[in-house]
């Protein structure tokens, strides 16, 4: 699995928000819910250390765009 991400949203999710990488992976692998939003994005959510992680992203092919990531 590899992660891109755009340049807003690597700021916020890594600086910002204090996400990990590897949380993102637990979430996109094995998400709790996905639904697809507008165009190609897909939004999946997993409960994490009593929080749940939201992850907006597109896929292609082994390659996940990462759109945006929060806790809500």
């Amino acid at each position: 699995m590899k992660l891109q991400f755009t340049d807003h949203a690597q700021y916020r999710i890594f600086y910002e928000r204090n996400i990990s990488a590897e949380q993102i992976k637990m979430v996109i692998s094995g998400p709790d819910s996905s639904e697809k939003i507008q165009n190609d994005l897909i939004k999946s959510k997993k409960l994490l250390d009593k929080r749940t992680l939201i992850v907006v992203y597109s896929r292609e092919g082994n390659e996940y765009l990462i759109i945006t990531a929060y806790f809500q």
